[in-house]
């Protein structure tokens, strides 16, 4: 039966493999965006300020929402985020992915599926993987039907508008290589290609039963 999906993030690395493979299926899709995608006509785009994300109509008919937005963050600041960023780290991985989530529920869906981090821990004393634990925690609690988690280590692949930095060619080319060695419960840790992941979440959510699953690079490696 086709659906209606929202996709918050749908300009970004992985929300925009998400929209090229559904793109492909019968599904009405349904962008959540701070501004219009071009040559997406075809597809209903909401164009919203996060901050102000309550006051849109509810009135549209949803089955699912996958939510693929995040602070961009250095690779510095994965490991330490200064006390005058933190904020706006929490408004967008906490404050704006509850809203969307609170939202896609008001419109009828009754699936969520999130991208989240490896290593996310609402107790963990690093700020990053802390605000990715109590999100989750958060979406958990919000009574989906079915909620699909995906926490990648290091994401591959060409950022839209954005030039990837030197600093961040040489850690990849480093832990691609270094990756290799990893197994057993390491092997999460793994970088892996945001087109595997986005295949991988569309893979779990459509066909996987209600509940909450959780999927990492073990899942991921076979896309």
């Amino acid at each position: 039966m086709d659906k209606t999906i929202l996709i918050a993030g749908s300009s970004g690395l992985v929300g925009s493999e998400i929209l090229r493979i559904l793109e492909r299926s019968n599904n009405k899709l349904v962008l959540l965006s701070r501004k219009e995608i071009a040559n997406k006509k075809n597809i209903n785009q909401i164009i919203v300020n996060f901050d102000d994300i309550n006051s849109l109509d509810t009135s549209i008919i949803l089955d699912e929402v996958y939510i693929a937005i995040g602070q961009k963050l250095s690779l510095f600041e994965l490991i330490y985020v200064k006390k005058n960023k933190r904020k706006d780290l929490i408004k967008v991985d906490y404050e704006y992915i509850k809203s969307i989530a609170i939202f896609a529920q008001k419109c009828g869906a009754k699936s969520i599926s999130l991208i989240s981090a490896i290593g996310a821990d609402q107790n963990s004393l690093n700020t990053y993987l802390n605000v990715k634990g109590k999100i989750e925690k958060e979406i958990l609690s919000l009574g989906f039907l079915k909620v699909v988690i995906a926490q990648p280590s290091h994401l591959l692949g060409d950022r839209p508008n954005e030039k990837i930095s030197l600093s961040v060619k040489i850690f990849e080319s480093i832990t691609n290589f270094t990756g290799h060695f990893l197994f057993g419960p390491l092997i999460k840790f793994r970088n892996i290609s945001s087109k595997s992941l986005a295949k991988a979440i569309i893979s779990k959510t459509e066909n996987s039963q209600n509940g909450v699953h959780y999927i990492n690079y073990n899942y991921f490696k076979k896309y």
